[in-house]
């Protein structure tokens, strides 16, 4: 990925930050969904610069910014999010298209689609369904592993073909080198990379 925009979110005293990232990331998907090939893949990742987790809190925080990355100005510009974003114009900042900051880069991350993860309850009952075992033999397997729960951020979504509301939950993986291919429409993807810096 050679090239990207940023867009910064804007804190405002009566929207608060995780309904403005709703709006947002309404908008890039559908943008998004306006480039997807047959496939329903695109060229464009995202990333968030300020992902964090802080598992002291049991939370997970996107920060204000997102970026998106593409291997070419046209592809970037072909997204058009001077239109998608229109509506927004007072609760984010678009950069201009900018190379990517070969000398900054500290790395390469995937950014993906999480799944839910089962409470530990939930795993139980599961794992006793699926291996035709009793809930105390269960319980016992579940008490023999370290299990670590993720509290990975999300941005609430309303689905634009059953109008039902859903939480995109966004998991990170930091990677050694760059792996180029092609992103789902929400610009996310298990296996391959975007530029960090």
């Amino acid at each position: 990925m050679l090239y990207y925009l940023e867009i910064t979110l804007l804190e405002q005293e009566e929207i608060p930050l995780h309904l403005i990232w709703s709006k947002l990331y309404t908008q890039i998907h559908l943008a998004f969904v306006e480039q997807a090939d047959e496939q329903g893949k695109i060229a464009c990742g995202v990333s968030f610069p300020k992902y964090r987790l802080i598992k002291q809190k049991q939370l997970g925080f996107l920060g204000d910014k997102i970026r998106i990355f593409a291997h070419s100005v046209d592809e970037l510009a072909q997204l058009n999010l001077d239109q998608w974003l229109q509506r927004l114009i007072d609760y984010v900042h678009v950069t201009s298209i900018r190379e990517v900051p070969q000398d900054k880069v500290t790395g390469y991350a995937t950014y993906f689609k999480a799944s839910p993860k089962l409470t530990i309850e939930q795993r139980i009952v599961h794992q006793a369904k699926r291996r035709n075992i009793s809930i105390e033999e269960a319980t016992a397997h579940f008490k023999a592993l370290q299990l670590t729960e993720t509290f990975a951020p999300y941005i609430n979504m309303k689905s634009q073909t059953n109008d039902m509301m859903f939480r995109l939950i966004i998991g990170k993986t930091l990677v050694d080198k760059a792996s180029i291919g092609k992103f789902g429409t929400y610009g996310l993807s298990r296996t391959f990379t975007v530029p960090e810096f």
